[in-house]
């Protein structure tokens, strides 16, 4: 029997068309499997967006398993879940940082039980949408109708990989699943806890050479974050890791991306 958070996601994430017109640019941050390490870089990256002048609101979208507001240090007096499901004013629910980040954090411990509209989580994009430049979504991983919603109302996505076959595998499943719900979505790729550039590499060439033979395209690989442990030091001090370690290879690394990222993506080449 699906628990809460499950029937929570499907409620989200079914029948739903193609996002309404907007401004903001909407960044979605998927994994194909938990544990590579997604929502520590959509917290760090958004962060570092947030530092260099964007107005930046991250909007945890992991319905059940939410966490930013832990590896940034916060206790929300609410969040998404209950924002959805009790037609509330997401801007309620914001939180801003002191480095002017602002979050919309996930749901809580415990899921409500009432129905969700499957119209409100872009609701909620469009209240947002006149006060940011950028709305970064972290979505759920794997899969499943949750995802693929947070997917369908992203501008863009950004699939965060690590060396890992299993999670190289999985990441191709999710693209797989992405493009053939939206053929023009843009799709970055990040790899994450790599140990050299070599690696890091290597796994992304992996991951595009099997989208491009099965898919006809190439995910546009912007960089890597390696393995070092404060970023493990940092999440246990309940830190952001580009904010307790600034001048560390991670958080060089994070604001690399950040950059990269403040780019329009590339177009996605065709397969000869």
């Amino acid at each position: 029997m699906p628990d809460q958070a499950e029937k929570l996601r499907h409620l989200v994430g079914r029948t739903y068309t193609g996002p309404m017109p907007h401004q903001a640019r909407r960044i979605a941050f998927l994994s194909g499997k938990g544990g590579v390490g997604k929502t520590s870089l959509a917290v760090n990256i958004s962060l570092a967006m947030a530092r260099l002048g964007h107005k930046t609101i991250l909007v945890d979208c992991d319905l059940g398993l939410a966490n930013a507001d832990v590896l940034l240090g916060i206790q929300p007096r609410t969040t998404l879940d209950r924002v959805l499901t009790k037609n509330g004013d997401p801007r309620n629910a914001v939180v801003v940082m002191p480095s002017g980040l602002w979050l919309l954090p996930g749901a809580g411990m415990i899921l409500p039980q009432e129905a969700v509209d499957t119209g409100r989580l872009e609701h909620v994009l469009q209240v947002l949408d006149a006060d940011v430049d950028f709305i970064l979504m972290d979505g759920g991983a794997g899969i499943d109708e949750g995802v693929q919603h947070v997917a369908s109302l992203a501008d863009e996505v950004v699939i965060v990989a690590a060396p890992e076959s299993a999670s190289t595998l999985n990441a191709y499943r999710l693209i797989k699943v992405i493009l053939e719900n939206r053929r023009d979505l843009p799709v970055r790729l990040v790899v994450n806890r790599a140990h050299n550039d070599f690696a890091a590499r290597h796994t992304a060439n992996r991951l595009a050479s099997a989208v491009n033979k099965f898919l006809s395209t190439e995910p546009e690989f912007i960089g890597w974050v390696p393995s070092d442990p404060i970023v493990e030091q940092a999440a246990r001090e309940r830190r952001p890791f580009v904010e307790k370690y600034p001048g560390s290879m991670p958080s060089r690394a994070i604001i690399s991306l950040a950059n990269r990222i403040l780019q329009p993506p590339a177009g996605p080449p065709e397969a000869a």
